[in-house]
Protein backbone atom coordinates (compact mmCIF):
# COMPACT_ATOMS: atom_id res chain seq x y z
CA UNK A 1 0.00 0.00 0.00
CA UNK A 2 1.55 3.21 -0.95
CA UNK A 3 2.04 5.90 1.27
CA UNK A 4 -1.11 8.48 1.28
CA UNK A 5 -2.12 11.94 2.86
CA UNK A 6 -5.21 13.55 3.96
CA UNK A 7 -6.10 16.32 1.76
CA UNK A 8 -9.38 18.73 2.55
CA UNK A 9 -10.10 21.71 -0.24
CA UNK A 10 -12.22 24.05 1.23
CA UNK A 11 -13.70 26.68 -0.89
CA UNK A 12 -15.61 30.01 1.13
CA UNK A 13 -19.23 27.66 0.77
CA UNK A 14 -18.49 24.15 0.45
CA UNK A 15 -15.94 21.33 0.97
CA UNK A 16 -14.34 20.36 -2.72
CA UNK A 17 -12.40 17.60 -1.83
CA UNK A 18 -11.87 15.28 0.60
CA UNK A 19 -9.63 12.17 0.31
CA UNK A 20 -6.47 10.70 0.45
CA UNK A 21 -3.79 11.27 -2.34
CA UNK A 22 0.18 10.11 -2.81
CA UNK A 23 0.80 13.63 -3.03
CA UNK A 24 -0.39 17.77 -3.36
CA UNK A 25 1.64 20.79 -5.39
CA UNK A 26 0.48 23.90 -4.82
CA UNK A 27 1.12 27.17 -5.41
CA UNK A 28 3.03 29.19 -2.62
CA UNK A 29 3.43 32.89 -2.39
CA UNK A 30 7.47 32.23 -2.67
CA UNK A 31 6.87 29.34 -5.15
CA UNK A 32 5.04 25.87 -5.59
CA UNK A 33 4.77 23.65 -2.56
CA UNK A 34 5.34 19.96 -3.10
CA UNK A 35 3.68 17.70 0.04
CA UNK A 36 4.43 14.28 0.29
CA UNK A 37 3.36 11.97 3.04
CA UNK A 38 4.00 12.70 6.40
CA UNK A 39 5.38 16.27 5.39
CA UNK A 40 6.66 18.41 8.70
CA UNK A 41 3.90 20.58 9.96
CA UNK A 42 3.41 24.17 8.25
CA UNK A 43 0.90 26.48 7.53
CA UNK A 44 1.21 28.24 4.32
CA UNK A 45 -0.16 31.37 2.59
CA UNK A 46 -1.26 30.79 -1.20
CA UNK A 47 -1.32 32.57 -4.44
CA UNK A 48 -4.03 32.36 -7.06
CA UNK A 49 -2.79 29.23 -9.19
CA UNK A 50 -3.09 25.60 -9.50
CA UNK A 51 -3.84 23.16 -7.10
CA UNK A 52 -2.37 19.92 -8.42
CA UNK A 53 -3.12 15.97 -6.46
CA UNK A 54 -1.73 12.57 -7.45
CA UNK A 55 -4.69 10.45 -6.37
CA UNK A 56 -3.45 6.63 -5.69
CA UNK A 57 -3.76 4.34 -8.51
CA UNK A 58 -4.87 7.19 -11.51
CA UNK A 59 -2.85 8.10 -14.29
CA UNK A 60 -4.52 11.67 -14.50
CA UNK A 61 -3.89 14.43 -11.62
CA UNK A 62 -6.79 16.07 -10.05
CA UNK A 63 -6.44 20.07 -10.95
CA UNK A 64 -8.07 22.74 -9.07
CA UNK A 65 -8.03 26.76 -9.90
CA UNK A 66 -7.41 28.71 -6.64
CA UNK A 67 -8.00 32.41 -6.12
CA UNK A 68 -5.29 31.94 -3.13
CA UNK A 69 -6.04 31.10 0.46
CA UNK A 70 -3.95 29.23 2.95
CA UNK A 71 -2.42 25.83 3.54
CA UNK A 72 -2.03 23.90 6.83
CA UNK A 73 0.28 20.62 7.00
CA UNK A 74 -0.74 18.84 10.32
CA UNK A 75 -0.48 14.88 11.15
CA UNK A 76 -0.55 13.89 8.13
CA UNK A 77 -3.55 16.00 6.91
CA UNK A 78 -3.49 19.20 4.32
CA UNK A 79 -5.95 21.51 5.19
CA UNK A 80 -6.69 24.24 2.02
CA UNK A 81 -9.10 27.37 2.56
CA UNK A 82 -9.27 29.25 -0.28
CA UNK A 83 -12.37 31.65 -1.13
CA UNK A 84 -12.63 30.67 -4.70
CA UNK A 85 -11.83 26.87 -6.12
CA UNK A 86 -12.93 25.65 -9.73
CA UNK A 87 -12.57 22.10 -10.62
CA UNK A 88 -11.11 22.20 -14.32
CA UNK A 89 -13.65 20.25 -15.62
CA UNK A 90 -15.80 23.25 -14.96
CA UNK A 91 -14.11 26.02 -16.89
CA UNK A 92 -14.69 27.34 -19.88
CA UNK A 93 -11.83 28.62 -21.79
CA UNK A 94 -13.81 31.67 -24.02
CA UNK A 95 -15.50 33.22 -20.79
CA UNK A 96 -12.20 33.49 -19.22
CA UNK A 97 -10.30 34.98 -21.70
CA UNK A 98 -13.13 37.39 -21.75
CA UNK A 99 -12.97 37.97 -18.08
CA UNK A 100 -9.22 38.40 -18.31
CA UNK A 101 -9.40 41.06 -21.18
CA UNK A 102 -12.45 42.94 -19.01
CA UNK A 103 -10.00 42.98 -15.75
CA UNK A 104 -7.45 44.26 -17.67
CA UNK A 105 -9.29 47.11 -19.22
CA UNK A 106 -10.83 48.16 -15.37
CA UNK A 107 -7.08 48.16 -14.29
CA UNK A 108 -5.85 50.45 -17.00
CA UNK A 109 -8.94 52.92 -17.35
CA UNK A 110 -9.25 52.92 -13.83
CA UNK A 111 -9.72 56.67 -12.63
CA UNK A 112 -10.91 55.89 -9.70
CA UNK A 113 -8.74 56.78 -5.99
CA UNK A 114 -10.61 53.40 -4.92
CA UNK A 115 -7.97 51.16 -4.17
CA UNK A 116 -10.89 48.70 -3.63
CA UNK A 117 -11.82 49.00 -6.82
CA UNK A 118 -8.32 48.45 -8.34
CA UNK A 119 -7.75 46.02 -5.71
CA UNK A 120 -11.15 43.71 -7.29
CA UNK A 121 -10.17 44.16 -10.30
CA UNK A 122 -6.97 42.25 -9.73
CA UNK A 123 -8.14 39.78 -7.81
CA UNK A 124 -10.34 39.11 -11.19
CA UNK A 125 -7.27 39.38 -13.55
CA UNK A 126 -5.01 36.70 -10.99
CA UNK A 127 -8.07 34.02 -10.65
CA UNK A 128 -8.52 34.19 -14.31
CA UNK A 129 -4.72 34.07 -15.47
CA UNK A 130 -5.05 30.90 -12.60
CA UNK A 131 -8.04 29.26 -14.49
CA UNK A 132 -6.26 29.80 -18.06
CA UNK A 133 -2.98 28.03 -16.72
CA UNK A 134 -4.92 25.14 -15.76
CA UNK A 135 -6.43 24.84 -18.65
CA UNK A 136 -3.25 24.93 -20.42
CA UNK A 137 -1.53 22.81 -18.39
CA UNK A 138 -4.33 19.89 -18.59
CA UNK A 139 -4.12 20.41 -22.63
CA UNK A 140 0.25 20.07 -22.12
CA UNK A 141 -0.62 16.47 -20.26
CA UNK A 142 -3.07 15.36 -22.57
CA UNK A 143 -0.41 15.69 -25.57
CA UNK A 144 2.22 13.64 -23.36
Amino acid sequence: MANLIKVDLVDSEKQIFSGSVEYLIAPGENGELGIYPHHIQMIAKLKPGLIRMQVQNQDSQLIFAISGGFLEVQSNHITILADIVERTDDLDEARLIKEKEAAIKRLQTSTSLMTSDVAKAQIALDIAIAQIKALEYIKKQSKS
